[in-house]
C-alpha cells in the first residue's frame, strides 16, 4: 500500500466520486481508477460496489476511507512538526506585546546568534505564553511576569512614553506633560504599536489621530511635519527641529519582562543586562 493511494482514498471519501477526488489530488480519473483497483487487490477484500455505470464505496470501503483519513492526517501533522523543528533550529522567534523592546532584543540576539535568523512579531499575551510553551517562541516579552512551571522570567526593563513636539510648540519647553495637556490637538500615530495601541485614543478622546501603518511613510511624516507624535525612551533616531517631553501619566510607563523555557537563564541574564545598561542609553524613537 502506497501513501498516494491512502491520500486518494481519503479524497474519495471526502468528495464522493472518483472524478472529483482525482481532480482534488491532481491525477486523471483513469489513473485513480487503476490505483483504487490495485489498492483493493492489495487489501484482499472488496471496498467498492460496482455496477455497469457506477462505482461506490461499500461498508468496508467506508471504514477504509475513515482509517485512510486518520493516517494521512497524522502523517501531515508529523511532516509539519518535523519542518517546524528544523525551522526552530535555524530561526529564533521572539514574541512581544510591544514593538520597542522587541526591536531591542532582536537587535541584541542578531549580534550574538550570527549563525541563525532572528525574527520577531507582536501578539497578545495569551498567544505569546502558549507559543513559548509549545516551542514556537524562544523568548517572549510581556508587561507581566509569566508564572508557570518550566518557564523562567526576568525583569527586562522599562519603557516611558514621550510627546515629540516641534521646537516652536507652546509646550516644547515643558519638563513633563500629561495626555490631557495635548488632548484636542492633531497627533501622528503609528498603527503597529502592540498593546499601546488603544491608550492614546482612550486618554485623548478629543484628539484627531492621523494613523499610518507604513513604517517608512510614518517616519517621513514625523520628520517633516509639525504635527506632534509619540516617542519612547528605548530607541533613538535624531529628529531635527523636535524635542521630546516625558508623559507624566502612570499609564505611559510600563515594565517589561522577558521569559524563556527553563535552562535559558544565562542568556536571559545577558539580554536584561545589555538592555538596561547599553541599549537603552540615550535612545528615543517616535511612533
Amino acid at each position: 500500500m502506497e501513501l498516494y493511494q491512502l491520500k486518494e482514498l481519503a479524497a474519495l471519501g471526502k468528495y464522493g466520486s472518483i472524478s472529483k477526488a482525482a481532480e482534488a489530488v491532481g491525477v486523471s480519473q483513469p489513473a485513480m481508477s487503476r490505483s483504487m483497483k490495485l489498492l483493493e487487490e492489495e487489501l484482499g477484500v472488496p471496498i467498492f460496489q460496482r455496477t455497469s455505470n457506477t462505482i461506490t464505496l461499500n461498508d468496508t470501503g467506508m471504514v477504509a476511507v475513515s482509517l485512510a483519513g486518520e493516517l494521512t492526517s497524522k502523517l501531515d501533522s508529523a511532516i509539519e512538526e518535523i519542518r517546524d523543528y528544523d525551522r526552530r533550529k535555524k530561526i529564533i522567534l521572539v514574541g512581544s506585546e510591544a514593538p520597542a523592546p522587541l526591536w531591542s532584543v532582536v537587535s541584541m540576539l542578531s549580534d550574538i546568534e550570527r549563525e541563525k535568523t532572528i525574527a520577531g512579531e507582536m501578539k497578545s499575551r495569551k498567544i505569546l505564553e502558549d507559543g513559548l510553551r509549545s516551542g514556537t517562541y524562544r523568548y517572549i516579552i510581556t508587561t507581566e511576569p509569566i508564572k508557570a512551571g518550566g518557564l523562567s522570567t526576568m525583569r527586562l526593563g522599562e519603557e516611558n512614553l514621550m510627546f515629540v513636539l516641534p521646537l516652536n510648540h507652546r509646550y516644547a519647553g515643558s519638563k513633563t506633560l500629561s495626555f490631557k495637556d495635548l488632548d484636542g490637538e492633531n497627533m501622528l500615530l503609528y498603527e503597529n504599536i502592540g498593546f499601546w495601541r488603544g491608550l492614546p485614543e482612550k486618554k485623548m478622546p478629543s484628539t484627531k489621530f492621523i494613523v499610518q501603518s507604513d513604517r517608512e511613510a510614518f517616519e517621513e511624516l514625523v520628520m517633516k511635519s509639525t504635527i506632534p507624535s509619540f516617542g519612547t525612551d528605548l530607541l533613538h533616531i535624531p529628529l531635527e527641529g523636535k524635542v521630546s517631553v516625558p508623559i507624566s501619566d502612570e499609564e505611559a510607563h510600563v515594565t517589561f519582562y522577558i521569559s524563556a523555557r527553563t535552562g535559558e537563564m544565562q542568556r536571559l541574564s545577558y539580554l536584561t543586562r545589555h538592555f538596561t545598561t547599553e541599549f537603552r542609553r540615550n535612545r528615543r524613537f517616535s511612533f
